[in-house]
């Protein structure tokens, strides 16, 4: 049986897992992507998925990292967003 992984080993992740979402963000045409878009890349690339997304998208929002917009379901890189990534 696996040992169980650190609060700190797990909170690091979850910040370099930020930090490469908001990187692919960056990369895409208009540094836009849909919800379902980022979820894909999100679970796929960092197996963080479902409720894991949602406070990563939650963060990304309330720090003002991404503009999201509800009716179009897309989440935009902010000027915030990249110099987080810089």
């Amino acid at each position: 049986m696996a040992e169980p992984v650190s609060e700190e080993r797990q909170k690091a992740y979850f910040e370099r897992a930020r930090k490469g979402m908001l990187t692919w963000l960056s990369k895409r045409e208009g540094a836009a992507a849909t919800l379902a878009e980022m979820h894909d890349h999100s679970s796929e690339r960092f197996l963080i998925a479902h409720q894991g997304f949602s406070k990563m998208m939650e963060s990304f929002v309330d720090e003002g990292l991404v503009d999201y917009d509800v009716n179009t379901r897309i989440a935009t890189l902010s000027d915030a967003g990249r110099q987080f990534i810089a």
